[in-house]
């Protein structure tokens, strides 16, 4: 059974936001761990596993263009474009930002 660890996007905003540092945090533990922070949808999980290459967090992040700004996607155009990415875990994340933790899917 590999380890697998859950952060409910929301959930972390909910516990952090208004707290002395806690978004700031957020923000420093992403850049560390190559993960620009605007580019998270705050209703999204990062999934943070076991892999091939070790540890890595699996995210969704948002598409910009060439100009830097988000667009719709457009197969859906009541989303803005995202796609999935994998970021190798450098930093951990805080135990208390963990929504769940569990063994494999």
């Amino acid at each position: 059974m590999s380890e697998r660890l859950v952060i409910d996007c929301h959930e972390l905003w909910e516990k952090v936001v208004g707290r002395p540092g806690g978004l700031q945090a957020v923000q420093v533990w992403l850049r560390l761990n190559g993960i620009d922070p605007n580019d998270v949808p705050l209703h999204s999980e990062m999934v943070i596993e076991d892999s091939a290459f070790g540890m890595v967090i699996r995210y969704t992040a948002y598409l910009t263009n060439e100009d830097g700004h988000r667009y719709v996607d457009p197969e859906a155009p009541e989303f803005a474009a995202s796609q999935d990415r994998t970021a190798i875990l450098r930093v951990a994340p805080q135990p208390q930002w963990l929504t769940t933790a569990g063994g494999d899917r």
